[in-house]
């Protein structure tokens, strides 16, 4: 798949897909080298003025540096729409993200419903990330009471799905 005539669309909307399920992995387990691979080096990001509005890979720099006080932070990513055109693509990903923080000896439970509005391009043999723009539909935060602690993962590369998704020997 290096040749733009050797893809095929289905293969190239399940790279892009891939490629946003991969964003929503690297945020929640904070791993920035897999946060910067969805993007190309002179993508831009739109996270909002009041968040982030500057070079792709910088926000997950951002990202990752902000969540990493969280408690737990996890994506869920829906009705992705992909349009294809040629080398270019544009997607739609509606996104529900998780948090859970501390504040006050509180624990609160942090709820957003966004859609990443993004641009790909397919340069050097691969897809990539050149513009994403959040739209936020709806957050909000309020106090819970957590049920009984159970096993949680890590929030980087010692949870156990790395172990899972690794390469088999």
């Amino acid at each position: 798949m290096n040749e733009p005539e050797n893809r095929s669309a289905l293969a190239d909307k399940e790279a892009i897909r891939d490629l946003i399920y991969t964003y929503c992995r690297a945020v929640d387990r904070l791993d920035i080298p897999l946060g910067h691979s969805v993007w190309h080096d002179d993508g831009y990001a739109d996270y909002g003025v009041d968040y982030y509005q500057g070079p792709g890979k910088a926000v997950i720099d951002r990202v990752c540096a902000n969540h990493g006080a969280l408690l737990s932070h996890a994506h869920q990513v829906a009705n992705i729409l992909i349009r294809l055109d040629g080398d270019k693509a544009g997607s739609e990903s509606y996104v529900d993200g998780t948090m859970r923080c501390e504040r006050a000896g509180q624990i609160m439970h942090i709820s957003v419903w966004a859609r990443y509005c993004d641009a790909w391009e397919w340069r050097s043999g691969r897809w990539g990330l050149t513009h994403r723009e959040v739209v936020f539909d709806h957050e909000e935060a309020r106090p819970v009471m957590p049920p009984v602690r159970r096993k949680s993962g890590a929030r980087d590369t010692s949870d156990p799905s790395y172990r899972f998704l690794a390469s088999p020997a």
